[in-house]
């Protein structure tokens, strides 16, 4: 493996005189790129499904430059170097096998392009502690200082009304667009979204599932509300909520409303309640409801222990789901078809499968070239308990 270290005076350089033709790739978790980072970096914070499915090795080249600009430049080969970074590794050698910067490295490493992979001894922290002038940085609120010395109640205004009176352009991705719609009564998004009335008028939102630390309670509107409180962490029980929250959603769905449900970035925690309201009522293994939700918010990444909550959670859902045969000679001697969702192939678990997904009622139509497949979710599809499951907890930097 070609890989050579350089130090944070050599990436200066780099940025300051070849910035055209080197390429930055971050690989710290999202939360803490979005709080600062190298000016023109990408961050390939790859979630906790695409870690686990590699194994430490190579991954689609997509997932590693999510940056589809930066991305065409690599693979025209118009990038002569790539620099990868975490938080403070001092060398690539002593990076983790399952580890972000260590698959991205393997990645990058299957280049046939030439393209030196350099990697910066000491990460991000000794990288900002030298040139801080040359890192992006978020505000956050503070308190005033009065001139005793003590903090007043006041603080600057938050990222969200700052973003508000500054442009859409600088909010952060995970508030960029509106909500987005899982089911015809269930809306998955962000805190900041579920401040905005007009997106909850547009989208006839009457109810709030907020997923979080905070209390935020919507001073204006009529909406029922929720608060289930739960930190993003690697030691919170959020699956001891989960029939909590699904009797909310379903008291929402009887009385035909729509519920929006978040937390504060609409990635972590929210998701995980998704996930698990359509595994149980569409009895879905965990990846297959994973990726139908990521369809729709791309951004979404449930922290380790969330996944590993959620993959204990698919084998109650499985265990309790009856195995259906089919009705007729054909259907009943055919074998296993592959399939996909959209137009994409995926893999679970090590088989691939071809879903042809409607993106209206969740339906799986039967795709012309292969054998007849169930044409819904809520006909039970023949599985089988797929067995427990170990990885690595890994922290996430937790958000109110």
């Amino acid at each position: 493996m070609k890989v050579s270290s350089i130090d944070c005076r050599r990436l200066k350089k780099i940025i300051r005189k070849e910035c055209g033709t080197s390429l930055i790739v971050d690989c710290r978790p999202y939360f803490s790129f979005s709080n600062s980072n190298i000016k023109g970096s990408v961050n390939a914070n790859l979630n906790s499904v695409v870690v686990r499915r590699s194994r430490g090795g190579p991954v689609p080249l997509q997932f590693v430059i999510p940056d589809e600009k930066a991305l065409l430049r690599l693979r025209e080969g118009s990038i002569s170097a790539v620099v990868v970074l975490d938080d403070r590794a001092p060398h690539w050698q002593k990076l983790k096998k399952d580890s972000i910067a260590q698959i991205v490295i393997n990645t990058l490493n299957n280049l046939a392009s030439g393209t030196n992979i350099c990697f910066l001894k000491g990460g991000f922290e000794n990288f900002h502690g030298q040139y801080p002038e040359l890192c992006t940085e978020v505000l956050k609120p503070v308190g005033v200082v009065q001139n005793n010395g003590t903090e007043t109640g006041k603080c600057r205004p938050s990222i969200s009304q700052c973003c508000e009176k500054l442009g859409s352009n600088l909010k952060p991705d995970y508030d960029q667009g509106k909500p987005v719609e899982i089911l015809p009564f269930l809306y998955l998004g962000s805190a900041y979204h579920a401040s905005r009335q007009d997106y909850l008028s547009d989208l006839g939102v009457t109810a709030l599932l907020n997923v979080s630390r905070r209390d935020t309670r919507p001073s204006k509107g009529h909406y029922d509300y929720k608060w289930i409180p739960v930190e993003d962490n690697v030691t919170a029980d959020i699956s001891s909520h989960f029939q909590e929250a699904f009797q909310f959603i379903d008291g929402v769905k009887q009385t035909g409303g729509r519920v929006l449900v978040h937390c504060e970035a609409g990635i972590s925690r929210s998701p995980t309640i998704c996930l698990a309201y359509i595994m149980s009522t569409k009895r879905l293994q965990l990846e297959e409801a994973f990726d139908i939700i990521k369809q729709r918010r791309s951004l979404i990444s449930p922290n380790f222990s969330f996944m590993g909550q959620l993959l204990q959670f698919e084998s109650e859902v499985l265990s309790s789901t009856p195995i259906t045969t089919a009705t007729t000679p054909e259907t009943a001697t055919e074998p296993a078809t592959p399939c996909c969702i959209g137009k994409e192939t995926v893999s679970f678990f090590g088989s691939s499968k071809e879903f042809t997904f409607n993106n209206n009622n969740f339906d799986f139509e039967p795709s012309t070239v292969f054998a007849p497949l169930p044409t819904s979710f809520l006909t039970p599809m023949p599985l089988q308990t797929p067995p427990l499951r170990h990885f690595k907890l890994s922290p996430l930097t937790a958000l109110p």
